[in-house]
């Protein structure tokens, strides 16, 4: 009965929602957000992009050159960063007004508190203010609960979460965000707009990655309050992304490591992403569509491709048949990452399953072995 119940969910959800995005995105990205109307939103607009060395930060850094925005990048790789200014001034030569709209911008987001401040300083002086901030910087996990340090919590919370946190609330106050433009007029405030790149974590379990949940989850009802207290002034958008084609998951925090060569792990990452995993440059389109949307549509998004998108429904309007799904297909996770098998792949959860029934089996057969054995002993002493 149950696999029947969720069956029948997944076809109802599967009916309503688009193929790589929550259906009210991918309308909108689909229909509205064309090129000249995102040139038209982010033309001239002065952007500062953290965690911009790879990855989606990168993708996102080119896509808005693209549309006329002044860019700043921001990583702690500055030859990373150099690299991504190179192929965005590459690739936009010929016109040298756009060429010239790339910055640098390289710092820690757990650097000191008045390292913050000094970076936040700099930033708004590049361009004299800042339109949009993207906290984009991060880092993951991979790894069991019970096999991870103390200190991965800690370290993924400083870089998901209160990194994020204290540029946000410096540069709210440096470029004085919500208060007002002219004191002879008490109706018009200084508006900004924050992107926080969220996850699909923070809206459900992670099997494998407790810890970077745990960030998301913070980042998520943070920034979302944070937004209820700015109001009409402060724009805060939350894409939430699942399985990404980056290197993100090289950009692990005490990840527990598995027997196996590093081709081995690359091959499995490569057959991982091939089928689950969105590009990039797809993920870093629907992010930008997202930002020029109306704000009360657009305030959380979610990104991915399926199952893991229809699993978000699940997990939205019927949390406990998601738990209850999670409930088993975790434990079946875990042990495919135990044994250096694909994560996001049911066959590789049966096949793990498969070779932990056979190793029972063994242990089994091992103990009744030792048992008759014994019965033997004992037998030949008595006689």
């Amino acid at each position: 009965m149950f696999f029947v119940s969720s069956a029948i969910v997944v076809a109802v959800i599967s009916l309503v929602t688009g193929p790589d995005a929550n259906t009210s995105l991918f309308l909108y990205d689909k229909f509205f957000a064309s090129n000249k109307r995102k040139s038209q939103s982010f033309g001239g607009k002065r952007i500062w992009i953290t965690g911009a060395s790879s990855g989606i930060g990168a993708e996102l850094a080119k896509q808005l050159h693209s549309y006329g925005a002044k860019i700043i990048l921001s990583g702690r790789r500055e030859d990373e960063l150099k690299r991504v200014q190179s192929s965005i001034i590459l690739d936009t030569s010929e016109n040298e007004l756009k060429a010239n709209g790339v910055s640098l911008l390289p710092f820690d987001v757990t650097d000191t508190d008045d390292r913050i401040e000094e970076v936040v300083s700099m930033a708004l002086g590049v361009y004299n203010g800042i339109d949009i901030l993207i906290l984009n910087a991060g880092s993951g996990q991979l790894g069991t609960a019970q096999d991870s340090l103390l200190s991965t919590t800690r370290s993924l919370l400083e870089v998901n979460f209160i990194g994020p946190q204290r540029i946000a609330l410096e540069l709210i106050r440096q470029d004085a965000w919500g208060e007002y433009t002219e004191l002879s007029d008490y109706t018009k405030k200084k508006n900004g707009h924050i992107v926080v790149t969220s996850s699909v974590a923070s809206k459900m379990a992670l099997p494998l990655g407790t810890s970077y949940a745990a960030s998301k989850h913070a980042v998520h009802g943070y920034f979302s309050s944070l937004r209820s207290e700015g109001g009409e002034w402060l724009r805060v958008d939350l894409p939430c992304p699942g399985p990404i084609a980056t290197n993100f998951q090289t950009k692990v925090i005490g990840s527990t490591s598995i027997t196996e060569s590093s081709k081995t792990k690359k091959s499995r990452d490569d057959e991982d992403s091939s089928e689950v995993a969105m590009p990039a440059d797809r993920c870093a389109e629907l992010i930008l569509s997202s930002m020029m949307g109306p704000s009360s549509m657009m305030q959380e998004t979610w990104i991915s491709r399926q199952p893991t998108l229809i699993f978000m429904y699940i997990n939205q309007y019927f949390p406990n048949l998601s738990a209850t799904i999670l409930g088993k297909v975790g434990p079946l996770r875990v042990k495919a990452f135990h044994a250096g098998l694909p994560l996001y792949k049911a066959s590789s959860w049966i096949q793990a399953a498969q070779m932990e029934k056979e190793k029972a089996k063994t242990r089994i057969g091992g103990a009744a072995r030792k048992i008759d054995q014994n019965t033997l002993d004992a037998s030949k002493k008595l006689k």
